[in-house]
C-alpha cells in the first residue's frame, strides 16, 4: 500500500517547487525535516502548498510550519524569484510564478494516524491564519486504497472483448463502478500475473464471462476461474457474477457443473441492460 510519503511525491498534478526545513523544539531537541512544496496550476491561475511531515513530528512542529512568513506568503523566496517565468516544455505557453494567486488551500501530509481533534484543531490554526488546512494522514491513506479497488473483476477470453466485454466495461465505469479490465488497469511494464492476482483478491465481486471462447480455453482463463472459485472458497461467499455469452446451459455445466444453479445474467438483453444490472448486483 502507497505510504503517506507516496501521496505527497505523486499527487500534485502540477510544476512543483520543493523545499524544506529543519524543525526542533525550543530546547533544540526532536529535530525534524518537514517537506514543503509549492504547486503552481496554471489553468486555473493558482499555486499552493502541500506539506510532508515525517513520524515523530509534533502538532508543534506542524504549527510552526503553517506560521512561516513563506507558508503565508506562499512563496519559496530563498529558491525561486517569484518573477521567474515558467512554463512546460511541450507547452509554449509561459507564466510569471506571482502572477499565479495563492488560493489559500494547504495540504498536510502528516505521517501518523491523528485524532478528530488534532485534526480539527490543525483546520482551526489555519482558518486563523486566513489558511484552508486539508490534513492527510495514514487514516487518510487507508481509505484511498480501499477506494481504489475495484468493485468488478471481468474475467473474460480475449476474443469477446470486441463485440460484448470493452463495452460492457465502458458502461459499467460510467455507472461509477470502478472495474479491473486489462485494457483500463495495465500500463507498458506491468506484471501481468502479479496485477491480474491482486484484481482477483481485491475486487467486490468477479463477473466471469462465459462463451464458446472462455470454455474453450484451458490456458489463462481457466486459470483466473479456477482462483475465483478457490476465492469463493476461502471467504465461503458468493464472488462469481456469471454472464452467458453464445452458450447454452448443458455448455455450462459442463464446464463447471456449479454454474448451473447460480442465477446468470445472458448478454442477450444487451450491454446496458447487463451493466445495469451488474452493477446493481454488486452495490446490492
Amino acid at each position: 500500500m502507497a505510504t503517506v510519503k507516496d501521496h505527497y511525491d505523486i499527487t500534485a498534478k502540477a510544476l512543483n517547487a520543493q523545499t524544506g526545513w529543519t524543525v526542533q523544539n525550543r530546547d533544540g531537541s526532536n529535530q525534524q525535516l518537514i517537506l514543503g512544496k509549492i504547486s503552481y496550476v496554471f489553468e486555473e491561475n493558482a499555486r499552493y502548498w502541500s506539506f510532508f511531515v515525517p513520524a515523530g513530528a509534533t502538532l508543534a512542529h506542524v504549527e510552526y510550519i503553517l506560521r512561516m512568513p513563506d507558508t503565508l506568503q506562499c512563496a519559496i523566496t530563498e529558491e525561486i524569484p517569484v518573477t521567474q517565468i515558467v512554463g512546460f516544455a511541450d507547452n509554449p505557453e509561459r507564466h510569471r510564478l506571482d502572477s499565479l494567486v495563492f488560493s489559500g488551500r494547504v495540504y498536510l501530509y502528516i505521517d501518523a494516524n491523528l485524532t478528530l481533534e488534532h485534526k480539527q484543531q490543525l483546520v482551526e490554526i489555519g482558518v486563523g491564519l486566513g489558511l484552508s488546512v486539508m490534513v492527510r494522514d495514514r487514516e487518510y491513506v487507508k481509505q484511498c486504497a480501499e477506494l481504489s479497488k475495484p468493485l468488478a473483476f471481468i474475467s473474460h477470453d480475449s476474443r469477446d472483448k470486441d463485440l460484448l466485454v470493452r463495452d460492457l466495461a465502458r458502461e459499467m465505469s460510467l455507472r461509477l463502478c470502478s472495474v479491473w479490465y486489462d485494457e483500463y488497469s495495465l500500463k507498458v511494464g506491468d506484471s501481468l500475473r502479479e496485477n491480474i492476482e491482486r484484481g482477483l483478491k481485491e475486487a467486490k465481486k468477479c463477473v466471469v464471462i462465459l462463451s464458446p471462447n472462455f470454455i474453450s480455453n484451458g490456458g489463462w482463463t481457466k486459470a483466473e476461474f479456477d482462483s475465483i472459485y478457490t476465492r469463493e472458497i476461502y471467504e465461503k461467499q458468493n464472488v462469481i457474477l456469471p454472464v452467458w455469452h453464445n452458450v447454452n446451459r448443458s455448455e455450462v455445466y459442463e464446464y463447471s457443473p456449479r454454474l448451473v444453479d447460480r442465477l446468470a445474467l445472458t448478454s442477450s438483453i444487451g450491454v446496458k441492460e447487463l451493466a445495469a444490472k451488474l452493477v446493481d448486483a454488486i452495490n446490492a
